[in-house]
């Protein structure tokens, strides 16, 4: 017998939420179909009345990942979820801000997988070497303040001829668990972890999380294939800086990568 999958519901999310989240009063809005929900948070962020929005949909018809990839997202099978954050911070200090999310995410997530999910830098979350969940970041300039976009898509219920489209190996919690997850309990535990980070993040920055990352690092110690400004280069991963640069070695040579400036593969 097929079993009938939740739908996102926000009193459900509320009731798991903690209390040092709830006293925000964070604005959950969740739609059936939407263009992006990253483009809900940043369209909402100039009107909003907390500090945080948590944007949830069913389907999006034109989510995206990192370099305008399109991010395939049936309907009800999946998280597509993006916090509004008007944050206190400079453009800056944002530095490391998608490895600190990544962290808290692989950390929320591996309390169903069995601390099998790794953080392929800078925002890809793999299980066993195929993609689980990503991230992606978008900032807003609101005057004197920034408003941050922290868009995340994780793969729940998503059956293989659903995501028939996408160009590389991935897997759904579902299956990473052998089991039936309930939606609404993880977007709950992943917002009260994403809580706390908006506040040890606004006092530290990556810091306090780079302890953790190394611990779910994909890449380090690994000889991989580094494409920037046309070239390609091999290199081994010798870990991150405190800022969330990749630390890479080029034979006697030492780089420091930018994320948005390269892209990069195990070999």
């Amino acid at each position: 017998m097929k079993q009938t999958l939740s739908s996102l519901d926000s009193s459900q999310i509320i009731n798991n939420l903690k209390k040092g989240l709830l006293d925000y009063s964070p604005e959950i809005l969740i739609t059936k179909t939407t263009a992006s929900t990253n483009e809900d948070a940043k369209s909402y962020l100039e009107k909003q009345s907390s500090p945080l929005s948590i944007h949830l949909s069913e389907q999006q018809v034109a989510g995206k990942g990192r370099n305008g990839k399109k991010w395939v997202s049936p309907k009800g099978k999946n998280i597509y979820l993006s916090i509004g954050w008007i944050s206190p911070l400079q453009y800056s200090e944002l530095n490391g801000l998608s490895l600190a999310v990544g962290t808290v995410l692989a950390s929320t997530l591996n309390k169903y997988a069995g601390n099998l999910i790794k953080i392929k830098w800078p925002n890809d979350l793999l299980f066993k070497k195929k993609k689980i969940s990503g991230i992606l970041i978008e900032t807003v300039d609101l005057g004197d303040t920034v408003g941050v976009v922290i868009g995340i898509g994780i793969n729940v219920h998503m059956t293989k001829e659903e995501g028939r489209d996408i160009d590389q190996s991935w897997i759904s919690l579902d299956e990473a668990t052998d089991s039936i997850n309930d939606r609404n309990e993880v977007v709950a535990n992943l917002l009260n972890e994403l809580f706390n980070l908006t506040i040890s993040f606004s006092q530290e920055g990556f810091k306090p999380f780079k302890g953790d990352f190394e611990t779910l690092d994909l890449l380090k110690g690994k000889m991989c294939n580094v494409s920037m400004d046309g070239h390609n280069r091999v290199v081994e991963v010798m870990g991150v800086n405190d800022n969330g640069e990749l630390l890479v070695k080029d034979n006697s040579e030492n780089l420091t990568l930018r994320y948005g400036e390269v892209s990069i593969r195990e070999l």
